[in-house]
């Protein structure tokens, strides 16, 4: 069975599976993707298609390819960029990670995103419910894998732009390191004085500028009311710029 939601105070619509349903990260990592005119941009893993379909909305002027190997998740994407009545800027491909098809060849994105699974041992948490299986632990792959593909596709001095569990940072800059630069790190925090549970992170293949880390994003103010700027970024109204040299 499939769910309709709405993204961006209704200007997205995706259809998602019944099990998981992407949200608030999906929402985050599209607001971080900012595209020039004419670029060229990759989601590796699309899912259904929202972070993909978020981002190609933000970014009008942009091209976009998704990439997804499960057959479920990648019907679904392609009818829901169909729907969004974006197939003339938008395509999905059906594929791994580990060995992506031909047409995604190396050194040709502006920009690469995603938002790998969270773990790389299945026996190192409870296993998740049937349908959440792949979005939350690698099958056959690990996070250093995810980011190895990204940096091989993406073109020099592009952009790697991924959304992780803020434990796993140091897996984050390990998998970056020697190869990208110019890395900025957002730290996302639930609630203001709490410790970040998620991160963004967007590196550029190929340059040598140093770290930066950013002041966190909050994202609820008490109980689950959105802050103003994430309510902003969840309506659709506001982007995340990381930095001066964000396109």
């Amino acid at each position: 069975m499939t769910e309709k939601i709405t993204f961006l105070d209704g200007q997205v619509m995706v259809r998602q599976a019944e099990g998981y349903r992407a949200g608030l990260d999906a929402v985050l990592l599209a607001a971080v993707v900012r595209l020039k005119s004419g670029a060229k941009a990759l989601e590796l893993g699309c899912g259904a298609g929202t972070a993909l379909l978020c981002a190609a909305h933000q970014n009008p002027q942009a091209h976009f390819i998704g990439l997804e190997k499960h057959q479920g998740a990648f019907a679904l994407a392609r009818d829901n960029v169909v729907k969004n009545a974006m197939q003339d800027r938008v395509e999905v491909v059906q594929g791994s990670v580990a060995n992506p098809p031909s047409q995604l060849r190396p050194d040709s994105f502006d920009q690469v995103f995603l938002n790998p699974p969270y773990f790389d041992d299945p026996s190192a948490i409870r296993r998740p419910k049937t349908g959440k299986d792949s979005a939350f632990v690698n099958n056959g792959l690990t996070l250093r894998d995810w980011i190895d593909t990204a940096l091989r596709l993406t073109r020099a001095k592009g952009y790697i732009t991924l959304i992780q569990r803020a434990e796993r940072l140091n897996d984050c800059l390990a998998g970056f390191y020697g190869r990208a630069g110019d890395i900025r790190i957002l730290p996302i925090v639930p609630r203001a004085g709490e410790a970040a549970h998620r991160i963004i992170i967007r590196a550029r293949r190929n340059v040598k500028t140093p770290l930066v880390i950013l002041s966190p994003l909050v994202v609820h103010e008490t109980g689950r009311t959105f802050t103003p700027m994430a309510e902003a970024i969840m309506k659709g109204q506001s982007q995340i710029n990381l930095g001066p040299k964000d396109r």
